[in-house]
């Protein structure tokens, strides 16, 4: 069986509107590696800075319901 040569980052946000209606991190999970991301990711975190840090570093937004975004990478690894 070939091993893949390629790794695969996935970031989940769950977030809520403030009272001025700011979409902030309630809630976050990083399978693989958020780099260079992560000092976007904590909770109070604006959503909007952390996505276009996400988006900008070839992730993909791949699902976003109510409260909740996935964003997924796919990366060549060593």
């Amino acid at each position: 069986m070939r091993k893949s040569r390629f790794k695969t980052d996935v970031v989940t946000i769950i977030f809520r509107r403030n009272r001025h209606g700011v979409r902030v991190i309630t809630s976050f999970r990083v399978i693989g590696t958020a780099f260079p991301c992560r000092r976007f990711l904590f909770i109070g975190g604006r959503v909007s800075a952390a996505q276009r840090c996400l988006l900008n570093n070839g992730f993909r937004l791949i699902f976003h319901s109510g409260n909740v975004l996935v964003f997924k990478r796919r990366r060549k690894h060593g």
